[in-house]
């Protein structure tokens, strides 16, 4: 039985496949885009149930991609968790809410509090019994 899926898009492939790691250790299907162009066509091609997006990308910043997620009316509801590895200040947080993020992590991070993050605002967005994400992780 295969669980919702989970679109990271960082450039630190690193990182990707911890976060990657982590979330299927709670029965996540994640998948893992390195650059924003990239991530873009995964969320239209798999339509994830959530997006774990770094904020310095390569090619396209987070702010601007998560933009773009919520100007696609197939994609505009799907959480999004914005991560930095860079200082932020109120500012930055407040561009990245503004641009569409639900929630916001500065790395490093402790990985149970994003875990369980995703877990929230997965049942959060996705009542049980709601056919466009099945076999939601209990707990």
């Amino acid at each position: 039985m295969h669980g919702p899926h989970v679109l990271v898009i960082d450039d630190d492939e690193v990182l990707g496949e911890m976060i990657k790691d982590l979330l299927a250790e709670e029965a996540y299907e994640c998948v893992v885009a390195t650059r924003g162009e990239e991530g873009i066509s995964l969320a239209q091609k798999l339509r994830p149930a959530l997006v774990i997006l770094d904020l310095m990308l390569p090619d396209v910043s987070g702010y601007q991609l998560c933009q773009r997620l919520r100007e696609d009316p197939a994609l505009q509801r799907i959480p999004v968790i914005m991560l930095t590895g860079r200082f932020t200040d109120a500012k930055d947080r407040v561009q990245g809410f503004e641009s569409g993020a639900w929630d916001f992590f500065v790395k490093p991070f402790d990985a149970r509090l994003l875990v369980a993050r995703v877990k929230n605002l997965i049942r959060a967005t996705y009542p049980p019994g709601n056919s466009q994400v099945s076999s939601l992780p209990q707990g």
